[in-house]
């Protein structure tokens, strides 16, 4: 049977409702009054930085190649039957999915058939299918993607920081991973990162928007079944507090020079991380936003 919490806030006069699915997956129900829409987001906790663990059943860590979660959200699209996306399109939802340092999330929003649209969700990220031929072909796709967020010089910028703040943490490594990375990958060890990370434990579905909360929870009902907790164990990189290098210059064909400057913090989670970004947020916004002097000074020279 389902557990449900209420949570209000009489501040700005709202509340969402937590549901424990007896499956074992976090449901968060937001039903939004005078809202046309509905907007719903499947995810588990599983980026391009889980490459080293372990589960109960494995007598040790393991490590996987990078850009394996980026390449495991591209397969789970294709099914037996077909492709998601034309499934959503016959509903008039529109889908998408992302992957980054620490979640994959597959997601639509719609204003017609969201009964329909949430059971393909929940579907087939249930379902994957891989064959060693459907992950051959994939590689060449990811392949161009890779290679041209390597000519994408706000993304060499943003990477090549990180990589001069983290000495061993995987955050440092592109999302995706690189061309010889992905060329490691295959069907098994797909099957075996979406054993341990697509848990119903280790997901959460949220849903806001104009629907009915009983009808998306009959939906779960129907769909879902209770899952094995792997009890995953992820490894700890022993990060130092130290920065990896002061300064990383790269040469590209730009128009106009790009920079990013960073500073390493201390490790956070939970409520401190959330306020450590807004702080951080409202630094930057003093500092450099399009209201500050640095800014304005910046803008008048050209």
């Amino acid at each position: 049977m389902s557990q449900k919490e209420i949570f209000k806030s009489e501040r700005i006069r709202e509340e969402y409702i937590r549901v424990q699915h007896p499956s074992g997956l976090t449901i968060l129900l937001y039903p939004m009054k005078g809202y046309s829409s509905v907007y719903a987001i499947f995810g588990t906790h599983y980026g391009s930085t889980n490459r080293t663990f372990k589960t109960a059943a494995d007598p040790e860590f393991v490590t996987v190649p990078d850009g394996i979660a980026h390449y495991l959200e591209h397969k789970m699209f294709e099914s037996k039957e077909g492709d998601a996306f034309a499934l959503f399109a016959k509903t008039g939802a529109s889908a998408n999915a992302f992957t980054s340092f620490d979640r994959t999330c597959y997601l639509f929003s719609c204003a017609d058939h969201f009964q329909e649209s949430l059971e393909i969700l929940l579907s087939f990220v249930r379902d994957p299918y891989f064959t060693d031929e459907n992950v051959q072909k994939e590689q060449g796709i990811i392949g161009q993607e890779i290679r041209m967020y390597d000519d994408n010089a706000n993304w060499r910028v943003f990477f090549n920081l990180l990589g001069a703040l983290y000495q061993n943490h995987p955050v440092k490594i592109d999302i995706a991973g690189t061309v010889e990375s992905i060329a490691k990958i295959d069907k098994d060890l797909l099957y075996r990162c979406y054993r341990t990370f697509y848990s119903l434990q280790n997901m959460v579905l949220a849903i806001a928007g104009n629907f009915d909360p009983d009808e998306a929870l009959a939906i779960a009902d129907q769909l879902l079944t209770p899952d094995t907790d792997p009890q995953i164990q992820r490894s700890d990189y022993n990060e130092p507090a130290e920065i990896a290098k002061p300064e990383v210059v790269q040469q590209m064909e730009v128009s106009m020079p790009l920079f990013a400057i960073g500073y390493k913090m201390e490790p956070c989670s939970g409520i401190q991380q959330v306020q450590a970004g807004i702080e951080t947020e409202i630094v930057n916004l003093l500092l450099c936003g399009s209201g500050s002097p640095l800014y304005r000074r910046l803008y008048d020279q050209g």
